[in-house]
């Protein structure tokens, strides 16, 4: 058995252990939120989600290859992302308070994100541009309805970032050369994807009082697909 070989092989047994892992979890809560199961640990279960994908980032991290520049540093991006994100569901789900906290680091995260998708110097240009622009334009019109407060701007903020980090994710599907590096972006950019419907689904939530039960149906599935675009995952795969 050659060296490839054995690491693909590594790689799918850490892959299937994690998938199942998630899914065990997943089933779980939603049999509280969707059935009449009474487990009494919904939270827990959620954010052992999302802990579980980070462990799984750092194992990735941790066990890199050596000499592989840029799977290392994608790998250190996407560790760093979903760490800030476990400290944010920290706030937001288990703590249910300090939700600017939690929102600045969502807001860290996507920018690590960001860090993760190629581009050119132009289109870099472009796109941090939008991301400055989009939220001021955001906040302004927010300040005309006297809506404006720390929460909403910063939620103006991050939810630009998400949806650039979609929208460049999704381009760079249609613009990359390498089968290999295709796929590694549509499964990010379905990640990203499922965040956003997350994040409407919060929204509805919070204007109306209704989709709250859909929020984790979408936020888990988007978590695992992000981590599952490491380009660790990748590396050994044929053009």
């Amino acid at each position: 058995m050659n060296k490839k070989i054995a690491q693909n092989i590594v790689v799918l047994i850490g892959v299937s252990i994690f998938l199942t892992a998630e899914v065990i979890l997943y089933a779980l809560f939603l049999a509280e939120d969707f059935g009449e199961a009474n487990l009494g640990v919904n939270v827990a279960l959620k954010y052992s989600t999302v802990a579980l994908a980070f462990l799984f980032s750092f194992a990735l991290l941790i066990f890199a290859q050596k000499g592989d520049k840029q799977g290392f540093g994608d790998d250190i991006l996407l560790s760093a992302a979903l760490s800030l994100t476990l400290v944010s569901d920290l706030f937001l789900l288990v703590l249910g308070k300090f939700f600017e906290v939690g929102l600045v680091t969502f807001i860290g995260a996507q920018l690590c994100h960001f860090a993760r998708i190629k581009r050119t110097k132009a289109w870099t240009i472009v796109s941090i541009l939008l991301r400055a622009l989009l939220p001021s334009i955001a906040i302004i019109v927010l300040a005309t309805t006297s809506m404006v407060n720390a929460l909403y701007v910063l939620v103006s903020i991050y939810f630009v970032q998400l949806v650039m980090n979609f929208a460049e994710s999704f381009a760079s599907v249609v613009v990359t050369k390498t089968k290999v590096e295709r796929v590694r972006m549509a499964v990010l950019a379905l990640g990203f994807l499922l965040f956003i419907g997350c994040d409407i689904c919060v929204g509805l939530l919070n204007l109306y009082g209704t989709a709250g039960e859909l929020i984790w149906l979408f936020y888990t599935p988007s978590q695992v697909l992000i981590v599952l675009s490491s380009r660790r995952l990748y590396e050994n795969s044929p053009d």
